[in-house]
C-alpha cells in the first residue's frame, strides 16, 4: 500500500479523495476514490496501483495531515 485514506489528487482540476484500498485478486492494491460534487452526490472510481501512479505523474497528489 503506496497511498494513505483521506489523501487527495487532482484528476482534470477535480479533486478526488482516497476513500479505501484494500488488496485486490491476492495481488494488487486497488484504491476507491471518491469525488463530492456541489450538490452532495459522490462519484466513485477505482484503479488499481499502476493506474494510481500513472495518475500521480500526471495530476497532483497532496497528502493530507
Amino acid at each position: 500500500m503506496k497511498y494513505t485514506i483521506d489523501s487527495t489528487i487532482v484528476i482534470n482540476n477535480k479533486e478526488w479523495r482516497i476513500a479505501e484500498y484494500r488488496m485486490g485478486r491476492g495481488r494488487e492494491w486497488v484504491y476507491t476514490l471518491s469525488h463530492e460534487d456541489v450538490d452532495g452526490s459522490y462519484t466513485t472510481m477505482r484503479l488499481n496501483e499502476k493506474a494510481m501512479d500513472g495518475v500521480t505523474l500526471n495530476g497532483e497528489l497532496c497528502h493530507d495531515v
